[in-house]
């Protein structure tokens, strides 16, 4: 063994002085000073090291790594080892981290190590072994702190990714408190399809028992992604607050022109604070909920989520609610009269006329976080969260794809009587906004008119729907100048 300078040195296997440590390596496994002169030989070594490494054969290979495992902690035996197609040699250590990265379970990884072996008697370890392995790898991209090493790889993302875009704030005790990213793509979809913004606080996945907010929106194939995600302290305004501040910054100073919520008072004032002039609505899956919960009168919930959804003026709305106030006799009643007050945020009749991307409720948001769940546990710790949350948003985005390959690579069905218009809307439209266009159009064929009206500047079109003959509906038509 020739040592040089510093660090650069060679490893011959075949000098005697080599083979003698390898030899006592083997033969006294726990004698102590052999242990000693291996760390010795390998605690030089770093990863440049290892991989300018060359031998002569696969035994070679097999010898070297079986004694530098041993002293780094995880043994390697010859039938651990197999090659690929290249034939290149392929540890199973770099397929338990590559099985370990896609958040496969421990006992589920032990199960394949067995099958692939062909029996526990051929794997070369214990599922205990593996267990203590896992646990020491964790523990080592673990050691310089959590949050520190889950900052330390959004670091390294925004290296990456000079569009990245991550914030955090510490407490009085300089513990991490908020944290909030975006990276690139969520924020070229913000800029595309920002003007609605949809989010709850009603998940939480981490160790730390963190609530977890996603901030989500609407693509042109109605499919939900993701603007960003904040991991909170507490649910307090001041947090809030502080979400939707540095969610600005992120977006470039941009606000969204509608809201959707789940009602939390805090989430309220905060908004009402930072985004003054946005259209914000209360989820109506939330209200309905509550609306069971503190009115026990039978059938209340029904007439009053007809009342919510109608399609009518105000006016027609005020006559419906008063109606049920008299058919109950809710008259005082305190949760009724406080819904009431907000029927500006949630009553379709109220909310005519602003664009919503077909949300009435919170449920993508609940979704997301139903998706999120099968990639992101309860147990994670903070530097493991960030990475899982990294493979869910691809798996989204895989999904987007799909969608953009489908509207270009395929046509659309067409079974209207207008042929010439639908061809057309398939040409113009993504996949699934030519089906709600479609739905359109069918509808459209049920009306007929009556009769017109010519005004000065305009017409007005009076219009019944075949099987609704006591509904009129006006159509006005501004003549162009």
């Amino acid at each position: 063994m020739d040592k040089g300078k510093g660090k650069e040195f060679i490893i011959d296997l075949n000098d005697e002085d080599f083979d003698y440590q390898y030899d006592s390596i083997v033969k006294t496994e726990f004698d102590e000073e052999a242990i000693l002169v291996s760390d010795k030989i390998f605690n030089d070594l770093n990863v440049e090291d290892v991989w300018k490494m060359e031998f002569s054969s696969v035994e070679e290979t097999e010898e070297f790594d079986n004694l530098f495992a041993k002293v780094i902690g995880f043994s390697l035996r010859k039938d651990d080892v197999k090659r690929d197609k290249n034939p290149n040699i392929v540890s199973y250590k770099a397929q338990l981290n590559a099985m370990r990265g896609v958040d496969m379970g421990t006992s589920q990884i032990m199960d394949y190590m067995v099958q692939q072996s062909g029996g526990y008697n051929n794997v070369g370890f214990t599922k205990k072994n593996l267990y203590n392995h896992v646990d020491v790898d964790r523990r080592v991209h673990l050691r310089d702190g959590d949050a520190e090493g889950a900052l330390a790889y959004l670091c390294g993302k925004s290296e990456m990714d000079p569009s990245f875009y991550y914030k955090y704030n510490v407490d009085e005790d300089n513990r991490l408190a908020n944290l909030f990213l975006a990276d690139s793509t969520s924020k070229l979809d913000y800029n595309c399809f920002g003007d609605v913004l949809a989010f709850d606080t009603t998940y939480r996945t981490n160790a730390y028992k963190k609530p977890l907010v996603i901030l989500v929106g609407i693509n042109h194939h109605h499919q939900t992604i993701v603007f960003g995600c904040v991991l909170l302290v507490d649910e307090s305004v001041s947090t809030y607050t502080w979400v939707l501040e540095t969610f600005l910054d992120a977006m470039n100073n941009k606000k969204p022109l509608f809201v959707i919520t789940d009602g939390d008072k805090a989430m309220r004032k905060a908004i009402k604070r930072i985004f003054p002039d946005s259209c914000h609505r209360l989820c109506a899956w939330h209200i309905q909920r509550n609306a069971f919960t503190n009115v026990h009168v039978k059938d209340f919930t029904n007439y009053f989520s007809k009342c919510m959804f109608m399609e009518g003026t105000v006016e027609e709305f005020e006559c419906a609610w008063n109606d049920m106030l008299e058919m109950f006799n809710l008259h005082g009643h305190k949760w009724v009269t406080d819904i009431y007050a907000k029927r500006s945020r949630w009553a379709e009749a109220y909310l005519r006329g602003h664009f919503f991307a077909g949300m009435k409720n919170t449920q993508r948001c609940e979704s997301m976080n139903a998706y999120l769940n099968r990639f992101l546990k309860t147990h994670l710790k903070l530097f493991e969260f960030v990475k899982h949350f990294d493979r869910a948003l691809s798996r989204i985005r895989h999904n987007e794809a799909k969608a953009e390959f489908e509207t270009h690579h395929s046509s659309a069905l067409l079974t209207t009587k207008l042929y010439a218009l639908e061809k057309y809307a398939g040409t113009v439209f993504t996949r699934q906004s030519f089906l709600k266009f479609r739905d359109e159009m069918k509808n459209a064929e049920l009306f007929f008119p009556i009769s017109t009206e010519n005004h000065e500047g305009y017409r007005v079109h009076t219009l019944t729907k075949f099987r609704s003959p006591d509904k009129i509906w006006k159509l006005v038509f501004h003549v162009p100048t």
